[in-house]
């Protein structure tokens, strides 16, 4: 496994500014092999439209909308149990250095912690 997939994910409400922030710091990401799920925990700042124009035009971009609130923890895991990577990150409206995915897969797979058992 030389260059598995991974999932980041991002849950956020009403943080649009720093959303694309942390959004534009994944789609730097010198490791190309990646997925973004966002969940939109019932935005009522224009995220739903950012979002929806965002997956229409980048298909490594997936977007979860609750249309009520449902609260962090159920969007992390509408989140993870949405994803299709080797790995699994968080991201919460930060942003991460354009080599860390390249650093951290290649860390894991040397250590070869891609050992896991699927749900």
């Amino acid at each position: 496994m030389e260059n598995p997939k991974v999932t980041i994910y991002i849950p956020t409400k009403n943080r649009l500014a720093l959303l694309k922030k942390a959004v534009d710091s994944v789609l730097r990401q010198t490791y190309t092999n990646w997925e973004l799920i966002v969940v939109n925990d019932a935005s009522t700042d224009g995220t739903k439209d950012y979002l929806d124009d965002l997956s229409k035009s980048n298909p490594k971009v997936k977007v979860i909308h609750h249309h009520e609130s449902l609260g962090a923890c159920v969007s992390r895991n509408d989140a993870i149990f949405s994803a299709t990577g080797t790995f699994i990150t968080g991201l919460d409206d930060d942003y991460i250095h354009s080599e860390l995915l390249r650093n951290s897969a290649g860390r894991l797979i040397y250590n070869k912690a891609y050992h896991y058992k699927k749900l």
